[in-house]
């Protein structure tokens, strides 16, 4: 069985909010044991991590997974694509059924969400997936989202993009606890990511995830040690 903290909960120290990370976890268990041993064991100093198994929950159980998945002390959310509107809210349900059946996970996090109504997305869809036993509901629109999308949601990625991007334009949401603002930064050198982290606090974001991975791909790229405290 998975474990599950309040994701909203902030870390703090000397009285301010500290920038916990937060990680698209999207290496298959057998490529990086060594990582998934740290996240078993709840050693990745992680406030969440979002696990993929295929662009979701898959077509069936993959037993990996499955045992990987198992006891693990890292609070831990399933991948559910929205698909900019294209999926039905029945097929985002269903994602969310499949990572509780199988790998008995009932937090999600929705990938390439609309930041406003479009196609088949709205967002009466987080109240379905709550109704239908969904601990927490992530959101990521990788972009700035309106206050109803902020608020609804228990947290919001409003920044997905590279380095050289990033570092010239984080607006911090207004009205929104830092812990519930999220940034993931790909393309950023090792000996950048301080000056990232730095930039994500000043930014109103109080979860961040940095990489040098690179497009397509980039959270493939774990580097989860950066993280160490």
């Amino acid at each position: 069985m998975s474990t599950y903290v309040d994701l909203t909960e902030p870390s703090r120290t000397r009285g301010r909010t500290r920038l916990r990370a937060a990680a698209p976890w999207y290496v298959h268990p057998l490529e990086a044991p060594a990582a998934w041993e740290r996240l078993r064991a709840g050693r990745a100093g992680l406030a969440f991590a979002v696990v993929n198994v295929s662009d979701g929950p898959g077509p069936a159980t993959d037993g990996c997974y499955r045992e990987a998945l198992t006891g693990v002390a890292t609070p831990l959310l399933g991948y559910v694509d929205v698909a900019y509107g294209r999926r039905s809210a029945d097929a985002i349900l269903a994602d969310l059924a499949a990572w509780q059946d199988r790998y008995a996970i009932s937090a999600v996090m929705l990938d390439r969400v609309p930041p406003r109504a479009s196609g088949r997305w709205r967002l009466g869809v987080i109240d379905r997936l709550r109704a239908a036993g969904a601990v927490a509901v992530v959101v990521n629109p990788g972009c700035p989202a309106p206050a109803d999308l902020l608020h609804r949601a228990d947290v919001t990625c409003v920044v997905e993009e590279a380095w050289p991007q990033y570092r010239s334009r984080p607006v911090p949401p207004a009205g929104v606890p830092p812990a519930r603002v999220w940034h993931l930064v790909h393309a950023c050198p090792p000996e950048q990511q301080p000056a990232a982290h730095a930039l994500a606090e000043a930014a109103g974001a109080g979860l961040c995830w940095t990489t040098a991975g690179r497009l397509p791909n980039p959270w493939r790229t774990l580097q989860e040690d950066q993280w160490d405290r």
